[in-house]
């Protein structure tokens, strides 16, 4: 269901501190927090004595205390004191998984830590490079990660479940094009000489026409980048461009839920704070109404009779190739 040996996003590099942050990954239970230097720790969120989520318990220094029994557990997982006992046997020892900080979040590795190789993070610079603004957050969906995989990769939909933002006809009309190189999925869509859509009218003041482009690559275990912008057509609009990067994380939660970290970064009109809050807004209510059509298909294809088989049109091309990928991985890591 997961592929365990590939990075994923486990949290904002904000959202972790001196205090310990409970998250499930990939099914499993992990607390998060930062050591006195800063450096970020994910451990196992289970003491190894009496199974009690050590998250409801406290920092003292670099040390885990368990609530239950007052248990410490270093950064590296080994018990150092048990309260009345001197002898601390070895099996007393939590899970510690391999954590890095970069591009503003903190990437987790769930499977075998030797093959954990950081250089290998995927890329999103964009969420702190000179030149670039971001805008960004986190949700969580009550759906299959998957599910999600395919959303971002089919944007056939924005025409009709994001018509108020980013939709319009020209999307949903123009063919796209999918291709695989290793794992990469890319697919792009350039759609000539169209309408702008809502946003793109109101964050660059276009008054005319623009030629449009959505390149998304999908890079496995869950990481989709969005390159996607228009140039003016229209004389009166002469030389102004949109681009930004939406930059989707997905890290699955449960079999039938997903951590969905996300950044929209933009080159243009960077000072601008009104624009930056009008793409906040815009971009957390396109994703409110894909969660609402991917949360339902959840709920639809758990409760099918026929067992919940999706089946594939034109605009699925992109996703089905994900799966491919992302099935194929799965199958090397069985044992």
């Amino acid at each position: 269901m997961f592929i365990r040996n590939g990075w994923y996003v486990a949290a904002t590099a904000a959202e972790v501190g001196r205090s310990l942050l409970a998250r499930r990954i990939c099914g499993e239970p992990v607390v998060l927090f930062r050591k006195e230097d800063g450096t970020p720790v994910a451990m196992e969120d289970r003491c190894p004595h009496r199974k009690t989520q050590l998250s409801l318990g406290s920092l003292v220094g670099d040390e885990v205390q368990c609530l239950y029994h007052g248990l410490r557990f270093d950064c590296d997982g080994a018990c150092t004191f048990i309260p009345g006992q001197a002898n601390i046997p070895p099996r007393l020892r939590a899970r510690v998984y391999p954590l890095f900080e970069k591009h503003t979040w903190l990437w987790i590795w769930p499977g075998d830590p030797a093959l954990a190789d950081p250089e290998t993070i995927p890329d999103y610079h964009w969420n702190d490079a000179p030149g670039w603004t971001p805008v960004g957050g986190y949700l969580n969906f009550r759906a299959d990660y998957r599910l999600l995989v395919d959303n971002l990769l089919d944007l056939t939909h924005e025409t009709y479940v994001h018509a108020r933002t980013i939709g319009n006809m020209a999307v949903a009309h123009t063919p796209q094009q999918t291709e695989t190189e290793g794992d990469i999925v890319r697919v792009t869509r350039i759609m000539k000489d169209c309408d702008p859509p809502p946003l793109f009218r109101r964050a660059r003041n276009f008054t005319g026409n623009i030629d449009r482009w959505q390149k998304i690559d999908f890079e496995p275990p869950a990481h989709i980048r969005i390159d996607a912008g228009g140039a003016a057509v229209s004389p009166a609009d002469a030389g102004k461009v949109l681009n930004w990067w939406i930059l989707n994380a997905l890290t699955p939660e449960t079999t039938d839920s997903t951590h969905y970290f996300w950044t929209v970064s933009r080159n243009f009109s960077q000072d601008d704070a009104e624009l930056s809050e009008l793409v906040r807004r815009q971009t957390v209510q396109t994703f409110e109404e894909d969660r609402a059509v991917l949360e339902s298909q959840q709920r639809m294809i758990e409760t099918d009779p026929a067992g919940g088989g999706l089946l594939a049109i034109n605009c699925d091309a992109g996703g089905v190739a994900a799966r491919r990928i992302i099935d194929a991985r799965l199958r090397a890591e069985a044992p």
